[in-house]
Formats: C-alpha cells, structure tokens, sequence
C-alpha cells in the first residue's frame, strides 16, 4: 500500500507540532523540512511525532531554501539520522557520504529534484542512486510536456520490473498530477501531500484529505484503471468529485484525474505510458481529437465533436455525451420541439447541443464572435448562424452559452448585455465554476429560467461512465456530489 507523507512547510517548530496533532488521522507520513523552519528544532519535533517522521533540508538548486553550500545542511542531516528520524532525505548529487554511510540500510531517501526539466537518462540516474546506498529512490521532475509526463511513467513501470529498491517518480506542475495519484501503480511506498490549500511544498502538490477522500490514494495499485479528463486547463474540473465517487459507490478499482495536456499529439504519443482506459475531452480538444482517433461513432462524426474517449486494446473510440448533457436538464423544463433556441459558441460544445436540439425539433441558430466560425457549426449540424453582436435581433425560447464567458477567470463577464434578456426564455449556461455566473443572474432578474452547469456535467458524466465501465451509474451518489459543491460554491 502507498502511503501518505504529508508535506509541512510550517516556519515554526511548535506550528509543526500542531500540524502533526491535527493531520495524523489523515497522513501516514510526516515530511520535516529543515529548510523551511526558523526555528528547528528535532527533538521537540521527535517528543510530538505520532506517525512515522521523514527529514529532509533542501536546497535552493532543488527548491528549497537552502544554499547549497550552506555548512548546516550535511551537519543537521546528520543529527536527524542520529536523533532516529526514521527516513532522512539526502540529495544525491550533495554527496553527503559522512550522512548516507550512517543512514544506508535504515530508511536512507536518495533523492534527485530537477526544477528545470526532466533529465534524459532515468535508468541510469536511478542505478547511481542505487550503488550509492539509497534505500528508496526519489526522483522528482519539472515536465515541459505530457510526453515528459509519459516518459517518466514508463520509467517507473521499468524500474517496478527490474524489481530493485522502491522508486518515488514524481512530476510537478499541473501535467504532473497524475504521477502524485498514480504512485502506487508503480510500488512507490509512500507519495506527497499538501497539509492544506495554499501550504504546498511543490507545484502540483495535492491535499491530504482529497488525495486519501477523493483519490483513495492508498487503494491504488497494478490493476486500477485509470480515467482522467483532457484539456489545456483542467486542474479545477469538477470532473474528477463525480466519477472517483461514482467509482468508490460501486467497489470499482479504478481512479479519474485532471490529465493537462499542452497540445494533443504529445498527449497521443504518451497514451501508451499513461495506461488510460478511457477520458474525457474538454476544451480547446473536442473539435480536433478527432483526426486520432480509430471510431466515431455517427452522432460525434455528424457535430464533429468528441467529449467522450474509450481505450480498448489499443484502440480510441470516440462519441459525445454533451447532447445529452444539454438535452436531460432541458426535458425538465420545456419541450424543445418548435422552439427558438439560440446557441452561443462554436466550439465542440456548441456542436454537440446543437445537433441534439435540432434532431429534436428544435429551430436553432448559432451565434459567436466570430461569424464565420458560426456559420461553420451551421453547415455542419444543418441549423441557422449569426453574429453574436446582432444578437438582440434574434428571437428565442432558450438561450444556451456554450463558451467559457464568466468563468472563474473573469465571474464578472457576461456574452450578452443584461438588456438583452427575455421573461419567459429559458436560460442554460454550461459554465459551473462560477455556479451561479453573471449570465444567470442577469437572466434571472429579467424573469427568465436558469439552468446552471453542474446539472450539464452530471448528465453528461452519468453516460461516460456507464460507457467505460459497462455498468450503471450510482446517479444518487453522483447527484449528492453535485450537490455537495453547489452548497460550497454558495457559502
């Protein structure tokens, strides 16, 4: 089982005490920064331990505070060694042989942190660390891309193989949060955790309790399958809350990630050493994942949009579940049948509601920023176009904002002006994060109808996970983390 070292990066001795007494129901590990204290001191720390204690003092080249040539480093290495911390983290390139010949064989952590890049050789860099002594191999890298991302992933499935002392392979940043869920995939004894939001020790760092909760972090191992949401922006998705409580309400062995990825042929090229078994599509990708992938399946091929990828033997089959996503909140309020609905955006959303409205009856028309693209959309699902600046002189029933406009980036914008709205119209935005944007508010005042997006992400989440795992969604349990955010979202 992988266990849990929560990082503490406290600047007092008694904050670290503290700290210890309030996550020790949470860790299974304490990582100790020297580097980070004002005032350390190890024996204190020692008479208010609970849980197992890792030492560590690091330096300014490998992200922490210390110079690196700082004279107390190797000599307060050495005191935690002697003083029983029972792992004390030494970075390897310090060569610290006085600290690693007292600490070799009693939970020695040779570690590698590289805050530039990712470095060429692995294999190699984990066989010097091995003849030096180290007892767990740490090596933490700064990915430039997915592809790094995969690149040490595979790595770690090697070295898991070769079957010598346990390696912590870990990549920091948003691309790298996968390698921080996954480490027990690779037989990593323990991974990293934040003691809170905002107390992070490394980018890309998580916390404890959502790594333990949402994560379930400590289950994970060889046979998890591993899903994960696709985008250029997807550390905030609500994504991973409904399917990682889906997957825990059915026992299945299986785990869902924010996968960032800064364009999509890397993220191909790497799908081989992320070992996923299916993920969702956001934006900018639903449009142009579709030159990727072996099967389309004709409602995807028809809009031109994905949203929904299955991985099976080696094969990508794609569809869209955002119809759906759109069309399931709609049928509680309106029949589309006849009505006017007006779409904003051109992106693969866009797309997707759109050929779901229009196949059911629905007169639809397009608008975006930029008309051309509109019109593109039109062509496509065979539906009517317009420039959104004209937008007051169209007509409509319902109103759908299929763009990012009034997201958590920028709360306080609108697509369209507050006078533009209708009493009676009904009003959907995709948006979720804010829950309740400034387009609803505004459509609200006017007497309109809102639909917020969580209810969009629960639809379309309930299809994608009967498609990858073949069974029926726990709706209720996906519903009561829907509205579990909601309630947080308002206070």
């Amino acid at each position: 089982m992988t266990e849990i070292c929560v990082s503490l990066t406290d600047e007092t001795t008694a904050q670290v005490v503290e700290r210890m007494k309030e996550l020790s129901g949470i860790a299974d590990i304490f990582e100790i920064r020297g580097d980070l204290l004002l005032d350390l001191d190890l024996l204190a720390i020692l008479r208010g331990k609970n849980d197992p204690l890792l030492f560590t003092a690091r330096s300014v080249s490998e992200g922490g505070r210390w110079p690196d040539d700082d004279p107390r480093r190797p000599k307060v290495l050495l005191e935690a060694v002697k003083r029983g911390f029972d792992y004390v983290d030494v970075e390897f390139k310090a060569n610290y042989t006085e600290v690693i010949l007292e600490k070799a064989g009693r939970g020695l952590v040779l570690s590698h942190h590289d805050v530039r890049g990712t470095p060429e050789n692995l294999d190699g860099l984990y066989g010097r660390m091995v003849k030096a002594g180290a007892d767990i191999v740490k090596i933490v890298t700064t990915p430039k891309s997915v592809g790094d991302v995969g690149r040490l992933l595979a790595f770690a499935k090697r070295m898991k193989e070769k079957g010598g002392p346990p390696l912590i392979a870990l990549a920091m940043g948003p691309l790298g949060i996968i390698t921080r869920v996954l480490a027990g995939r690779y037989g990593a004894p323990f991974t990293f955790a934040s003691s809170g939001q905002g107390k992070e020790a490394a980018p890309g760092q998580i916390t404890a309790a959502v790594m333990a909760d949402l994560y379930r972090v400590r289950q994970i191992g060889p046979e998890t399958k591993l899903y994960g949401v696709l985008g250029s922006d997807v550390e905030r998705s609500l994504s991973p809350i409904l399917h990682n409580r889906a997957f825990e309400s059915l026992g299945i062995d299986a785990a869902y990630v924010p996968l960032e990825a800064e364009a999509l042929e890397p993220f191909i090229r790497a799908l081989p050493d992320l070992g996923l078994s299916g993920f969702s599509v956001t934006r900018p990708y639903k449009v142009d994942i579709l030159q990727y992938l072996d099967e389309v399946d004709e409602a995807a091929a028809l809009c031109g949009s994905v949203n929904t990828v299955v991985v099976s033997d080696g094969m990508l089959r794609g569809t869209t579940t955002d119809g759906t996503g759109i069309v399931t909140p709609l049928k509680k309020r309106i029949d589309v049948k006849g009505k006017s609905v007006v779409i904003i955006g051109a992106g693969g959303a866009a797309r997707a509601a759109a050929l779901a409205l229009q196949t059911r009856g629905a007169s639809v028309t397009v608008l975006a920023r930029d008309a051309p693209r509109a019109a593109g959309v039109a062509a496509a699902v065979g539906c009517a176009s317009g420039a959104l600046s004209e937008i007051q002189s169209f007509a409509w029933d319902v109103l759908i904002n299929a763009t990012p406009v009034g997201s958590a980036a920028n709360p306080l914008e609108s697509p369209i002006p507050a006078a533009a709205h209708r009493s009676g119209s009904v009003v959907f935005d995709m948006v979720y994060d804010p829950l309740e944007t400034q387009l609803l508010r505004d459509a609200q005042a006017a007497g309109a109808t809102i639909i917020d997006g969580l209810e969009m992400l629960l639809a379309q989440a309930v299809v994608q996970f009967e498609l990858w795992t073949g069974r029926d969604a726990p709706v209720q349990e996906m519903k009561s983390a829907v509205l579990f955010l909601a309630q947080g979202q308002q206070e």
